[in-house]
Order: structure tokens, then sequence, then C-alpha cells
């Protein structure tokens, strides 16, 4: 195999490692701080919002301890001004701490001692870890040593961190044991809320080599501690002190509960902490600065993966702006119309004199094309007579239509025929379908050159040859299925997800393929109120599911009142899904649906298809031919 191959191959399986978790050993080498990094640096509590996959884990690992010795080896540990604490929440653990057999009042309790532990224990691993690399001893006091063993309520004396994170670790195994029998036998011995991390933080970080310095707790997952463990950790959060603050990962909709213990106390921002919201910051939307910092963010990504120094040796660097070309719209209507439009021009011979035929000749195919498409629509203007305005008028005199209505347009070409009906091409379409999601985008480029891997193997190449727009379309419709049917495994609600999904997606797809009459580019809605509270109730879970997991993403609407409200916002299907379906990733124009219809494309999805395009004034079947990768799926729209 030549060295081009090879090294495509080793990229290959480097971008298939998306997930923090997967890339082990290798997650440092390949960090690049995203534009908001500098804002998780400073003191204040930090909420970082976002769904799976943008990053969130990433970069709180990156602020960690070990993160941070592995990515600034140029920098003294001793030079630090803060250290991160990472901590995942463990669904499995924090899930034990529930039950109707004891009181919401004990629960809190038990659960308030369990992160006292957790989080001392981290802090001792911390200081450990810390005289082992620098050989430095963090030297505390007697009387701290009394203040730890007293708060902990240990028995015997301490005097080492050695000694004290044995204690810890059996103190915390014997607790999380005991809450399997905590009815019969409760567990003694309850510390203080806060009361341990205080004491420990301080009796650190005071008269110590750590003076001056501030712990980070990082924790990744919030979403999955219930609401009451939200409330518990919010408590903390509030009352944090100068030795410790919180930088927390959380989905969106996930932070559930923004009150303390105390119901008359919440959580504010930005009076209590700092809200970073990844959707609002990389929306890949014009005009946005923060979107063009993410493209730079995730050229440095991708590129870094492309041309790891462990397979580089002497070869030039391969930029992902090279190896995914892109289609103009016009480029791509020719692609589509696969010389279709040769019998276009056959009729207009007959029809329009010798000279003005051959100066039709010249035009372009995908210009013809946007010629006959407008004749449909224009009352009393047949396709000659529109060829002859656009060849004595010029094209300039069409460019009104052609900028609200040619990539529109595209959609209907290649409606209810077999393969590639639109093509979804170049760096900045894969971005716009990523929407900010950092995984998504590694999956995106990952399938593309696994693809183009076997295209380069049979073709046995030893030079730079770009992504064909074939096999860049079909990774982007092989990831929408993709992430589609792991949907249902993501949510108790998953099903209902994927239901509404498929629905969505097929009146999406039927809308862009019949746009002439009709607005241009509908691809998102917005829902009007319903009578039925029941029937708002279940809309507003479903979609509170959907926005979690990424099956729709929301944007608040013209008439933002309260964001908890769901008729406030305008959703939208993730556009990593628009090349399965077949529709406009670009945010544009929307429709209404009532909560009723909404629920009846989940439920009773034939209806609720039908139901929606008759309002939306479409009569066109549902018989017609689906595109070839929904013909998977074609049960359900019977």
């Amino acid at each position: 195999m030549n060295n081009y191959l090879l090294r495509l191959k080793q990229a290959q399986k480097l971008l298939g490692l998306y997930r923090a978790e997967w890339l082990s050993s290798k997650l440092f080498d390949h960090f690049n701080e995203p534009g908001y990094f500098s804002e998780l640096k400073t003191n204040r509590p930090c909420v970082l919002i976002g769904g799976r996959g943008t990053g969130k884990t990433t970069v709180l690992k990156g602020l960690s301890y070990t993160g941070q010795f592995a990515i600034n080896t140029n920098t003294q540990i001793q030079d630090w001004n803060s250290i991160g604490i990472y901590y995942r929440v463990n669904t499995n653990r924090v899930a034990t701490f529930s039950g109707n057999d004891v009181s919401l009042d004990r629960w809190i309790s038990y659960f308030s001692h369990y992160i006292n532990l957790c989080f001392c224990q981290e802090l001792v691993k911390f200081a450990l870890w810390y005289e082992k690399n620098t050989g430095e001893k963090i030297e505390i006091t007697p009387r701290k040593w009394r203040g730890i063993k007293t708060v902990l309520k240990l028995e015997e004396a301490i005097d080492s961190l050695e000694y004290l994170e044995e204690e810890l670790e059996i103190l915390l195994l014997e607790f999380e044991s005991s809450i399997n029998q905590v009815v019969d036998n409760p567990p003694s011995k309850i510390t203080m809320q806060g009361a341990p991390i205080d004491t420990l933080s301080e009796a650190l970080l005071s008269g110590t080599a750590l003076e001056g310095k501030q712990f980070f707790f990082l924790i990744d997952e919030f979403e999955n501690f219930q609401d009451y463990q939200q409330q518990v950790l919010n408590t903390l959060i509030k009352h944090n002190n100068s030795f410790y603050t919180f930088k927390i990962g959380v989905r969106e909709l996930g932070f559930r509960q923004k009150a303390t213990l105390n119901e008359n106390e919440q959580l504010t921002s930005p009076a209590d902490y700092v809200r970073i919201d990844l959707t609002e910051i990389f929306q890949n939307s014009t005009g946005n600065k923060e979107a063009n910092k993410f493209k730079e963010f995730a050229e440095a990504v991708i590129n870094s993966r492309l041309n790891d120094s462990s397979f580089l040796g002497q070869q030039e660097e391969i930029r992902i702006t090279d190896l995914l070309p892109s289609l103009s719209q016009l480029e791509e209507a020719n692609l589509l119309l696969k010389n279709s439009h040769l019998g276009w021009l056959k009729d207009l011979e007959i029809k329009i004199d010798k000279n003005l035929y051959e100066k039709a000749k010249a035009i372009q195919p995908g210009y013809l094309f946007f010629i006959k498409y407008w004749s449909e629509k224009e009352n009393g203007k047949c396709f000659a007579e529109l060829v002859e305005d656009w060849i004595l008028n010029g094209k300039e005199s069409w460019n009104t239509r052609l900028n609200n209505h040619f990539y529109a347009s595209l959609f209907s070409i290649r409606t209810g025929k077999v393969g590639i009906r639109k093509y979804y091409t170049g760096w900045d379409t894969y971005l716009s379908l990523a929407n900010g999601n950092i995984r998504y985008l590694l999956e995106l480029v990952h399938a593309a050159l696994l693809e183009h891997l076997n295209v380069l193997e049979e073709s046995n190449t030893t030079n730079f040859i770009p992504i064909t727009y074939d096999v860049q379309t079909n990774a982007a419709i092989q990831i929408g299925r993709k992430n589609l049917t792991e949907l249902e495994g993501l949510s108790v609600e998953g099903a209902k997800l994927t239901k509404l999904l498929l629905s969505l997606g097929r009146v999406f797809g039927v809308l862009a393929a019949s746009p002439l009459g009709h607005t241009p580019e509908a691809n998102q809605f917005q829902l009007a109120s319903d009578s039925d509270v029941t029937t708002e109730d279940t809309v507003n879970n479903i979609l509170t599911q959907a926005v979690m997991h990424l099956a729709l993403t929301r944007t608040p609407g013209s008439k933002l009142t309260d964001k908890t409200d769901i008729r406030d916002y305008d959703y939208m299907i993730h556009p990593i899904f628009s090349p399965f379906f077949v529709f406009s990733y670009r945010k544009k124009r929307k429709i209404t649906l009532q909560s009723s219809s909404l629920l009846k494309l989940v439920l009773q999805p034939k209806v609720g298809i039908k139901e929606v395009l008759e309002n939306s004034n479409r009569n066109e079947s549902l018989d017609f031919q689906l595109p070839d990768q929904l013909q998977l799926f074609g049960n359900y729209y019977e």
C-alpha cells in the first residue's frame, strides 16, 4: 500500500474516534481551545449548555488538572491559577438515591453526604498527584487535620494525605453499600452539606504550596442528576467560596432546576453563574462572528487529525477544505439534470426563430431548467416566451427570481427519480449540517473519507484526489440515517422521537420537492396553541426530549416571552437529517402546526402527514416515489 493511502487510512481511524472517551491518551494530543474557553477560566461559576457531541466533555477534561498538564507542557504546575477537578455524573450511582420508602428530606441528606465524600476524594487525589509531579509537599497544620477529622466524622486521627485518601475510599464504599439497605439500616455519621468540601479545600489552599489557587469542580452530564439532586448542587454553586467554584456541562433543557434547597432562592444568570449556550454561540447563521470562530475551531480539530504527527512524516499537510470541494448552485443544477434539458431545446427549435434558438443553446442547462420551472409558475407566458425574455433582456433581469427561488428549485429537478436527488457538498455545507456539533462534523468527515478510501484503493492512486460530490452526499445521507436509528435508544421517549422525525422529515421533504407556487424553503415550524391541556403537556414533553437529544433544534421566536413556553420558539429538524429526508438545511421560512397535528405525526403518521400537507396547500399523494434512502421506511408511510 502506498504512503498516501496508508496515511489516509490512519487519519480515517482517528476521525472515527469522535467521542472524547474513545480518544483515550490521544484526547489532549488533538485538543483545540474553542473561542469560549477563556470564559471558563474565570473564577465565576459557568454553565456550559449544548447537545451531545458539542464538545462539552472534551472542554471540561481539557480544563482538568490532567488535561492542563498534558496540554501546557511549557508551563510549571506551580504557576497554575486554577485546578480543575473533573467529575462525571454516573447515572447508576445517583439513581440509587430515590424511592418512596424514604422521605425526600432524608434522600437530600444522604445525597449531600455522598457528594461531600466524592468531591473530597477527588481533592485528595489531586493533592497526591501534585506532590508526586512537583516533588513539593502540601503541609497541612495539625489544627486543620483535626478540623478535617471532625467534619468527616472520622474516629481516628489523621496526619497524612495518603491516610486520608484511604479513609475516604472506605467511607465511600461503606456508604454506597449501606444505601441498598437504607430503609432497614439507615446510615449513620452523615456529614453536613458542603462542610467537608469547605474545610478540606481551605486546608489544601491556605498556607500551603497551593496558596492563591482555586479549585474548579468540573461537573459533566449534569442532566443525569435528579431534580432534587440538581437543587443540592445549585445550593453549593449559590454559596461557593473563594476556595472553589463550579463549571457545569449540561444538555439543552437538562438544567431543569434553578432553585436551591431554599425554595425561595433561585440561581440566576448572570448574577450567580455565566451561561455559555453553545447553540447560541455556534449556530451557523449569516453574519454570526461566533459561527466563524466555530469554523476556525472545527478546521483546526479536523486538520489536526488528518495530519497527526505520528504518521505525517515529511509529507505535505492535507487540508479538509481541499478534501471537500463544493458545488455552486448552477453547477449542481447542471449535474442533477443529466442532459434532460436537451429535450426542451428540441421543443424550442420549432417555437422560436433560428437566431434566438442558437442563443438559447448557449444558456447554461441549469438556467434553462429554471426558465422552464418558472414558466409553470407564470400565468400567460409559455416556456418559449420566457426564453426569449432571458435572451433579449439578459440574465440580470432575472436576478431577483434567481436569488429568491433558484436554490429551492434544485429540490424539484429529480423529484420521483432514483439516485441522488440533491447534492450536499463542500466544507461549508458540512459545517451547516453539523450546526455547531463537533461530533456530527467528525462523523460526516469520517464517513466521507471511509468511502473515499474505497474509491482510491480501486484506482490504486498515489496522488491527492478530492472526495467526489456523490461520495460526500452519500456520506451525509448515511450519517443522517445512523443518527435517526440511534434516537430510539437515547431516551425513554426515543420511539416517539423517531416517529416524529420520520413524519416531520417526510412533510418537509414533500414541501421541498414541490416548491412551485409556494413559499420557498419552508423547513421550520411554530406551534399554535391548543385548547386541550393534556395534548399541550404531551407535546411539550416530546419537544423537550426532541431538543435535548438533537432530533430538533429551536430558536427564540419573534415574540419570545417565556423561555419555558414551547410556543415561543421556532423549531427545525436538526440539519444533520436534511440530506436523509432531502430538504434544505438553511434556516429559512416556517409553517404553523397545531399541537394536535404534531401529536398525530407521532401517533397516526399517515393521517398527520396528510393533514399537515393539506394545511400547507399541498395535494401531492404520499404514494409518489420515496427517495432511495427512505425506501427502508416504506411500511411506516403506508
